[in-house]
């Protein structure tokens, strides 16, 4: 009965995992939502690396969503080039690097699992600074359903993992810990720029 779950819920977690980006893709084609590319930049070569990790972590079919992500993760990094944002600064470029020394690091530390999945983590958490401050310029940039979808996603990956240990819980937990920062401070800056127009048009 217990597997039974599990692949059930891997395969709604991978189905949300396509489903989850249908919306944001639409946006980012109209021109609502405007992705940082150095953020997917990151994020597509951090999910790579965490797809392997989990899968030698025993992860088993909890790691289908990760891998099908990866390929997802590309998609929109491909497009970015075209409907990315253009709020890009020097320190989004920081934080770029620090994720790329993350994978790097992951490939000089493929030994030690743990030490090379919190780096890899900790840097892919940090390649989604820029996000967070351009949504903090612009709360309309991002298309938000797509991350309630990914948080539901994270949730039953959680479910379908056939071992749980750092190497396969870490990932999912932290994101979607990251994903609830996000959301409501997103909704904050959303309601402070909706109150903003309403007294511009009052006066």
């Amino acid at each position: 009965m217990t597997d039974i779950i599990k692949i059930i819920a891997s395969t709604a977690a991978t189905g949300i995992a396509i489903i989850a980006y249908i919306p944001y893709l639409i946006d980012m084609f109209r021109g609502k939502n405007q992705p940082h590319i150095y953020t997917w930049i990151s994020i597509t070569l951090v999910t790579a690396v965490v797809a392997y990790i989990q899968l030698i972590g025993g992860a088993g079919i909890g790691a289908i969503p990760t891998i099908i992500g990866v390929i997802i993760d590309f998609i929109i990094l491909f497009y970015c080039f075209k409907f990315g944002t253009k709020d890009i600064v020097n320190s989004d470029k920081i934080f770029l690097s620090i994720s790329v020394v993350g994978v790097l690091s992951f490939a000089i530390l493929s030994n030690h699992p743990v030490i090379s999945l919190t780096i890899v983590t900790i840097a892919e958490i940090a390649s989604f600074i820029p996000t967070f401050r351009k949504t903090k310029n612009d709360p309309y940039s991002e298309s938000l359903t797509s991350y309630y979808l990914l948080m539901i996603k994270l949730i039953l990956v959680l479910v379908a993992l056939e071992k749980y240990n750092i190497l396969t819980v870490s990932y999912s937990v932290l994101w979607l810990a990251v994903f609830v920062v996000f959301l409501t401070t997103t909704h904050i800056w959303r309601r402070n720029v909706d109150m903003s127009r309403r007294k511009e048009t009052h006066t």
